[in-house]
């Protein structure tokens, strides 16, 4: 008894070894990123040669601002805001592969305007700086934002309200880090913490409207890395085995 009692304990041991080394693999298959992100705004979309429009504010960790119209007498002009999360050499996230993070905050600021009417919309550029583990910076192609006029005639400014939509190059914007090859996707405008994404909103009339804006990265290929176990899932893995453990080491006990 005492001899199938040790084979019997030497077999839970190594089960236990295994599952949990198969999960610290697990677990080190998941890229780790953090960093800091920027903005900048260019070739407005104009059709009338009537149209104003201006871009200020694009310096590294500042914010980016794109206007356009003549404000009429008691509104404000019509604004894009981006505002980048972190600066250079202070991260603002830090994020697995597959995991939606923050890239910068989104204004829309909706005003009642002349000489506007053919401004359909902009490009952002946006560039990532990563800085764990190693120091690298990268630019992407511009991600179109077009805008959509409604016109100003219900009185009700959520109705009156004009559109902003994610146009074009949201996904597929590759990049190599590491010696691994990955793609930044942008999901999209998120108005409740990146719980859900759209690629447009609107803004209701005279108001300003916010959103972030997400992004994920993912290695080329889809795929993406594993799931990674949280510690606690680890510690309960292990303390369970080791409570079955004991449970047979005293059942065994118990029947000599």
């Amino acid at each position: 008894m005492e001899i199938t009692m040790k084979k019997s304990s030497k077999k839970t041991i190594c089960i236990s070894i295994f599952f949990i080394t198969l999960l610290i693999g697990t677990n080190a298959n998941a890229a780790f990123f953090s960093g800091s992100a920027t903005g900048e705004w260019l070739n407005p979309d104009s059709t009338d040669s009537n149209d104003v429009y201006s871009i200020s504010g694009n310096d590294v960790g500042g914010k980016t601002r794109f206007r356009w119209g003549t404000p009429a007498s008691t509104s404000f002009a019509n604004k894009f805001t981006f505002d980048g999360v972190g600066s250079d050499g202070e991260p603002g996230w830090e994020v697995e592969e597959e995991i939606a993070f923050l890239l910068g905050d989104f204004t829309y600021q909706n005003g009642s305007t002349y000489n506007a009417t053919g401004v359909d919309g902009v490009d952002l550029d946006v560039a990532i700086s990563l800085t764990s583990p190693e120091h690298v910076e990268y630019n992407f192609s511009s991600f179109g934002f077009s805008i959509t006029n409604t016109p100003n005639n219900s009185g009700d400014p959520v109705k009156d309200g004009d559109i902003v939509t994610l146009a074009n190059n949201t996904t597929g914007n590759s990049f190599t880090y590491g010696g691994i090859e990955y793609t930044l996707d942008i999901l999209g405008f998120s108005q409740d913490a990146g719980n859900t994404f759209a690629y447009d909103f609107s803004s209701p009339e005279g108001a300003n409207q916010a959103a972030g804006l997400y992004g994920k990265i993912s290695k080329t290929g889809g795929g993406g890395g594993a799931q990674v176990p949280e510690p606690a899932t680890i510690f309960l893995l292990g303390s369970g085995l080791l409570g079955l453990f004991g449970y047979r080491k005293k059942f065994w006990k118990s029947k000599k």
